[in-house]
C-alpha cells in the first residue's frame, strides 16, 4: 500500500506561463538521507534480533532521529514494514516442547482456547462466573496448577495474541525461510517508490509520450493490460506531432475522479518495466505535420531515466479538491536499482517476488513490477509442436502462454481457429495477420492499431474486435472509426459483442446511426465463418479473378507439359482462385473439364493414356494388383503421381476399378473382373468366395 497523503512529503507550485499546478514528491536522494535510512535499518534489525514486541516500538524515537520530521519518519516506517511484519508468537514458540505438548493434548494450543477454558473454570461453582480482584491471583494459581504451568506464564499466554505483544519478524519467502535484513539503499528505493505510488494512486489520467516513433510491441502489451484492468486508452498525435498514449479511468457520474488510480499506478509501473525490457525494435510511423508549424523533433530520453521507447510520462493528480500535473519521467530513475545496491543485487528481499523473475505473474494475467532485473512474462510462443518427443503438458502450457499475447481470450481463440481453417483451405483464401502496422493519419492527429489484418491477394481488410466498453469509451471509439471512414483509404470490418451492439448503433441522444464499417455480432466467441462470410460479401473480387483465370489457358498447357498433370493446389495458386467451385467454373470456361480429375488435378490426354497402358500390361498375366503394386507399376512406367493420390487416378481411368473385398484389402482390377478370394477361417473349414 502507498503512503498516506498526510505522510507524503511534496512540494506544489503554479506555473506563471500556463497557470498549471504541479506537484513533485520529495524523495530520498542525499547521503544524509541514506544514512538516516541506515539508522532505521539498524533499529528494526535490533528489535527483530532481540525479540522485541510491538509495545517496545517507539515511533517518537524514530521521529527524533529524523530531526522531528514526522512525515519522513512515518514514510520510512512504512517502507521498513515492506520487509518486516508484526506476528503473534505461538504457544509452540513460547513454551518448551513438553509443556506445549501437554496443553495441546488438552486442546489448548492457542490464546483463544486458553481464555475459553479459563472462563469455563471461573463459571463453575462456587465462583458462578465472577472473580473480583482479591480472588483473581488465587483463581489463576489454581487454574495454572491444573495445567502444570506457572501462573505468570499462563497470564502471559492468555494475551499472547494481543496487538501489543506481537513480535517483529522478517517476512518469509515461499519456502518458509526469512528474507535477509534490508540495506539502506533498498529502503531508500522502497520509500521513493511508495512516494511516487502515492501520487499515482490519486491520479485520473496518465500520458505516455513516444516521440515520433511507435513502439508497437509495447503498445500491444499496454492494450492487453488495459483490458485486464478495464482501463481505456487512446493512441494519437498531439499538437506537436508526437505520438502519445493516454490512459484514463472510466468516467463515472459519481465518486472520486481518482477512483481508478490504483489500476493506473499498476499500469504505469508495469509499462515502465516492459519498456526497459522491450527497448529496441520500434516501428517507424510517419511524422505528423501541423499547419504553420515545424515537424516535432525527436526528443532524447529524459536524462537517462526512461528507456528509448518512452520519452515522457505525466500524470493528472487530484489532491484534496485541486488538480496537479506530476512529471513521472523526472523521478522514474528512482524505480530502478541504483549503483549503491550493486553488492546486494544477487538476493532479492522484496516480499512481492515469488519466482526470482523480474515480472511476477498474478491471477488474471497481470504483470507486477518486481525489485530485480526486469523480465517480460509474455514471450511469444509458437503454436506448432517442436520436432521432438510430444509432451502434452508442455504443449498446452506453451499454447496458454501464446494466448497471453492477445488482448483478450476472444482474440486468441479467433486467431487460433482462423489459422487452422486457413491451413485447411476453408477461409476462401483469406489469411490472418496479428499485430498489423499502425494506421497513421497525422493530418487528423490519429494513430490507430487494429486487432488483426485479413488479406487475400492485393486486398487487405482490418478487423477491430470490440467487446469492452464504457459510455466514454464508446464515444471515443466511434470518433476514431468515423475519422478512418471519412479518410476513405482503409478497408475495415468490426466485430461487436452482442450485448453492446445496440449502444454502438445509437448516438449520444439515442437516435439511430449507421456504423462506420460493416460489422458482425458475436457472443461468447467470434466465429470464423461469420467473418469470412462478411469478407466475401463486402470485398469479394470473384468476377475479376475468374475473368483473369479464364484467360490463362496457355499457361495451363505449359504447366501440364512437364509432368503431364497439374495438382489442384498448384491450379488454385496459379489461377488466383480460392475454392473448388471457382476452379470448376474456370475449367468449364476453358473446356478442360474432361481432363480434370476431382481431388487430383488437371491431366493431359497423353498422361491418362500412358497410365492406362501401364496398368493394362501389368494386369495381363494376373487378375488383380494391390494398390501399392499398381502405384509401383505407374512409377516404373515414368508417370509422375500426385502425392498419395494413386487410387484417385485409377478410379478415373477407363476400363479399371478399385475393389475392396474387406476393410484391409484394396485391389486394382480390370473392369468386370470377378475375383476368387479365400474365405477367412471358420468352423466349417475353408471356402471360396467370389467378388465382382
Amino acid at each position: 500500500m502507498p503512503l498516506s497523503l498526510d505522510d507524503l512529503r511534496k512540494t506544489t507550485s503554479v506555473s506563471r506561463k500556463d497557470k498549471q499546478r504541479r506537484v513533485v514528491p520529495l524523495l530520498l536522494e542525499t547521503a544524509p538521507e541514506r544514512e538516516l535510512a541506515g539508522d532505521f535499518c539498524r533499529y528494526f534489525a535490533d528489535l527483530a534480533r532481540h525479540h522485541k514486541r510491538q509495545r517496545d516500538f517507539s515511533e517518537q524515537y524514530l521521529t527524533e532521529r529524523a530531526g522531528g520530521d514526522f512525515k519522513l519518519a512515518r514514510g520510512l516506517i512504512t517502507a521498513m514494514m515492506h520487509f518486516y511484519t508484526w506476528e503473534s508468537e505461538t504457544f509452540a514458540e513460547r513454551l518448551s516442547q513438553a509443556d506445549f505438548e501437554s496443553i495441546a493434548n488438552a486442546g489448548l494450543d492457542n490464546p483463544s482456547a486458553l481464555r475459553l477454558a479459563l472462563f469455563d473454570y471461573v463459571s463453575t461453582a462456587p465462583r458462578s462466573g465472577f472473580v473480583d480482584g482479591r480472588e483473581r491471583p488465587e483463581a489463576l494459581e489454581l487454574f495454572s496448577a491444573g495445567l502444570g504451568l506457572e501462573p505468570g506464564l499462563v497470564e502471559e499466554l492468555l494475551y499472547l495474541d494481543a496487538e501489543e505483544n506481537a513480535l517483529l519478524k522478517l517476512r518469509t519467502r515461499q519456502d518458509g525461510q526469512p528474507f535477509r535484513e534490508p540495506e539502506a539503499a533498498e529502503v531508500v528505493r522502497r520509500y521513493n517508490r511508495l512516494a511516487i505510488e502515492t501520487l499515482l494512486f490519486n491520479c485520473s489520467e496518465v500520458i505516455f509520450g513516444f516521440g515520433t516513433t511507435l513502439p508497437a510491441a509495447l503498445v500491444k502489451r499496454i492494450g492487453f493490460l488495459s483490458k485486464e484492468l478495464r482501463i481505456p486508452y487512446d493512441l494519437e498525435y498531439n499538437s506537436l506531432g508526437e505520438i502519445q498514449l493516454r490512459l484514463y479511468g472510466p468516467i463515472q457520474a459519481f465518486g472520486s475522479p481518482s477512483r481508478h488510480g490504483e489500476s493506473l499506478a499498476e499500469l504505469v509501473f508495469t509499462v515502465l518495466a516492459l519498456a526497459r525490457r522491450l527497448a529496441g525494435g520500434v516501428t517507424p510511423v510517419p511524422a505528423a505535420t501541423t499547419k504553420g508549424k515545424k515537424t516535432a523533433k525527436e526528443l532524447a530520453p529524459v536524462s537517462g531515466n526512461l528507456e528509448n521507447n518512452v520519452r515522457s510520462l505525466t500524470a493528472l493528480v487530484h489532491l484534496r479538491d485541486k488538480v496537479y500535473w506530476f512529471d513521472v519521467a523526472a523521478v522514474a530513475h528512482h524505480l530502478g536499482r541504483s549503483a549503491v545496491e550493486a553488492p546486494v543485487i544477487e538476493e532479492d528481499i522484496s516480499p512481492q517476488i515469488e519466482n526470482g523473475e523480474g515480472l511476477e505473474m498474478v491471477p488474471g494475467g497481470v504483470i507486477r513490477e518486481a525489485g530485480v532485473a526486469y523480465e517480460v512474462a509474455y514471450e511469444a510462443a509458437a503454436y506448432e509442436v517442436a520436432p521432438k518427443a510430444f509432451d502434452p503438458a508442455a504443449y498446452y502450457k506453451q499454447k496458454e502462454a501464446a494466448r497471453k499475447e492477445f488482448d483478450s481470450t476472444v482474440e486468441a481463440r479467433f486467431y487460433e481457429e482462423f489459422s487452422a481453417l486457413a491451413r485447411e483451405g476453408h477461409t476462401a483464401g483469406w489469411q490472418v495477420q496479428r499485430e498489423p502496422e499502425a494506421l497513421a493519419l497525422p493530418g487528423l492527429n490519429l494513430l490507430y492499431i487494429p486487432d488483426f489484418a485479413l488479406y487475400r491477394g492485393d486486398i487487405k481488410v482490418w478487423l477491430e474486435i470490440i467487446g469492452f466498453w464504457t459510455p466514454d469509451y464508446r464515444v471515443r471509439k466511434l470518433e476514431k472509426l468515423d475519422k478512418l471512414k471519412a479518410q476513405g483509404q482503409h478497408k475495415m470490418i468490426l466485430a461487436l459483442a452482442h450485448e453492446i451492439r445496440n449502444s454502438f448503433v445509437e448516438d449520444a441522444h439515442g437516435q439511430p446511426r449507421e456504423l462506420p464499417f460493416p460489422a458482425v455480432p458475436f457472443k461468447q466467441s467470434l466465429r470464423v465463418t461469420d467473418v469470412v462470410n462478411l469478407l466475401q460479401k463486402q470485398f469479394d473480387d470473384r468476377a475479376d479473378r475468374l475473368a483473369r483465370a479464364g484467360s490463362n489457358q496457355a499457361e495451363l498447357d505449359k504447366l501440364r507439359v512437364g509432368k503431364g498433370f497439374v495438382s489442384e493446389e498448384v491450379l488454385l495458386e496459379r489461377l488466383g482462385l480460392y475454392n473448388k467451385n471457382e476452379l470448376l467454373t474456370t475449367l468449364q470456361k476453358l473446356d478442360l473439364t474432361a481432363d480434370y480429375i476431382d481431388a487430383y488435378g488437371l491431366c493431359t490426354p497423353e498422361y491418362l493414356a500412358q497410365a492406362a497402358n501401364a496398368l493394362q500390361t501389368a494386369l495381363a498375366p494376373t487378375d488383380k494388383l494391390t494398390l501399392d503394386e499398381a502405384e509401383a507399376v505407374l512409377v516404373t512406367a515414368g508417370i509422375t503421381l500426385s502425392s498419395g493420390q494413386a487410387e484417385t487416378l485409377v478410379t478415373r481411368l477407363p476400363g479399371f476399378e478399385v475393389v475392396r473385398p474387406s476393410l484391409f484389402e484394396v485391389y486394382v482390377t480390370k473392369e468386370g473382373t470377378i475375383l476368387e478370394l479365400e474365405m477367412p477361417l471358420a468352423s466349417a473349414g475353408k471356402g471360396k468366395r467370389g467378388k465382382r
